[in-house]
């Protein structure tokens, strides 16, 4: 196996709706938020893990060409076909007698680059009998305009130059991947309460090793 190409991606995630990447609170604060965001420990500004970008890509790869794991179908996928799109791009999911290589994509933090403000949004439950709210919770939010810079790494190898997908084939195929990954976290958002209006982004100024790279 030897790599052949590494390619440099970079863009600007722009939230159009407030925007929940959950971190952890570390001590019960009083008056506290139930659902803080992700904040880097030293300067408390807010910032997108790598991973839940990384993860939801996957996911949303994942429903997009049916491709689940474990025995109720409800895991990520480790089928490690050679034509799967997820095992190639993200790696086989609790498989290690596979002959696909490391996985293609790096994700790296977003960090702030405008914005970034936090805003608290009330939840609840509506009581059905009786219409009253119940049980209210508070979840953080960087609110709308904000703007992370994110960055990503891929790598592909030799055994890439048979790999198909969507009409393309070798290092376009795998590059494919990660662009309808991006596209389809576009298209349903990422974060939680992305079905109670949270989590609206989109990507501009996409750049690959430098150079425009539109996602339509």
């Amino acid at each position: 196996m030897r790599r052949k190409f590494i390619h440099h991606i970079e863009a600007t995630m722009e939230c159009l709706t407030g925007l929940h990447v959950g971190g952890s609170q570390d001590e019960l604060q009083i008056g506290g938020t139930d659902l803080p965001v992700l904040k880097h420990p030293v300067t408390l500004a807010p910032y997108v893990a790598g991973s839940s970008l990384k993860g939801k890509m996957r996911a949303e790869l994942e429903k997009q060409y049916e491709k689940y794991g474990g025995r109720d179908r409800t895991e990520p996928c480790g089928c490690a076909e050679p034509d799967c799109p997820v095992c190639r791009v993200f790696g086989p999911h609790k498989r290690a007698d596979h002959h696909l290589g490391p996985t293609r994509l790096m994700v790296r933090d977003g960090h702030l680059a405008e914005g970034g403000q936090i805003e608290i949004k009330t939840e609840n439950v509506i009581n059905r009998r009786t219409g009253a709210a119940e049980h209210p919770r508070q979840l953080e939010r960087v609110a709308s305009g904000a703007k992370f810079r994110v960055q990503m790494v891929v790598h592909v190898y030799d055994l890439d130059d048979s790999f198909r997908f969507e009409n393309k084939q070798g290092r376009e195929a795998v590059l494919g991947v990660v662009r309808e990954g991006l596209e389809l976290v576009e298209k349903t958002g990422l974060g939680a309460a992305t079905s109670r209006g949270s989590g609206h982004i989109r990507f501009t100024e996409l750049k690959l090793d430098g150079q425009p790279w539109n996602l339509a």
